[in-house]
């Protein structure tokens, strides 16, 4: 004899702890979806926080070391001085325009240390060797601005000197959506520079927060020369 009332308010006792149980892991599983996408949201709010922050301090170090030049040039040359002034203008009005931008085309990071270069080259003299190579570079393609000034500043203002033989040779190239970034400049020994390093500290971080896992960054130094490597992922 089976006792079907038992067995009906027993089963429905199963039923009810069952979907109580299922109702609260819901919730709990619910709630932790939420919390990972506010964490993650965090977590990007942060890092663009960041970069904004990165970003401010470049375009200080930029015109830091380029007056520097500048006065430098002025107590030899003063008309000299005065042209790198007006070139100086051109490449901050360039490279302002560039620092609000979150991508940008290659061509135009191109252009701004093709101008650069430039304005290096009014210091210097028919001793420094300076190779540019860009020949095979799709410029269309976009990537974050700013990457590639600091290493080429770097190389200008440690591995260059008026009145010593030196050099700089830089190269970009890309293939599909891999982009190779090289540069590499003699060491002037005993040149007295002012030393921040806050050009090539703030550029690692931000490959670090827009190029995780997707770039590989090489700086080597013997005693005549320093070199760099980059390649991305665009």
């Amino acid at each position: 004899f089976i006792d079907l009332g038992k067995n009906s308010i027993s089963q429905n006792l199963t039923n009810f702890i069952f979907l109580f149980f299922l109702s609260v892991g819901l919730q709990y599983f619910k709630r932790g979806i939420i919390n990972q996408h506010q964490i993650q949201e965090l977590r990007a709010k942060t890092a663009e926080t960041e970069l904004q922050a990165l970003k401010s301090q470049i375009n200080p170090h930029f015109l830091f070391n380029t007056l520097n030049n500048i006065y430098g040039i002025n107590q030899i040359d003063a008309e000299k001085g005065s042209e790198m002034i007006m070139e100086l203008s051109d490449v901050m009005r360039y490279h302002l325009g560039l620092s609000k931008q979150g991508k940008v085309k290659l061509e135009e990071e191109i252009q701004l240390i093709t101008s650069y270069i430039k304005l290096e080259e009014l210091r210097l003299h028919d001793n420094c060797d300076v190779i540019v190579d860009l020949e095979e570079v799709d410029d269309s393609l976009m990537i974050s601005p700013l990457l590639f000034i600091p290493f080429v500043e770097n190389a200008f203002k440690h591995g260059t000197h008026p009145s010593t033989p030196c050099f700089i040779h830089l190269s970009i190239e890309t293939s599909g959506n891999e982009l190779l970034f090289k540069i590499k400049n003699s060491i002037i020994r005993d040149r007295k520079v002012v030393k921040t390093n806050i050009g090539l500290q703030n550029t690692k971080r931000r490959l670090e927060l827009i190029y995780p896992e997707k770039h590989k960054l090489t700086i080597d130094q013997t005693p005549a020369v320093f070199s760099v490597n980059l390649s991305i992922t665009i």
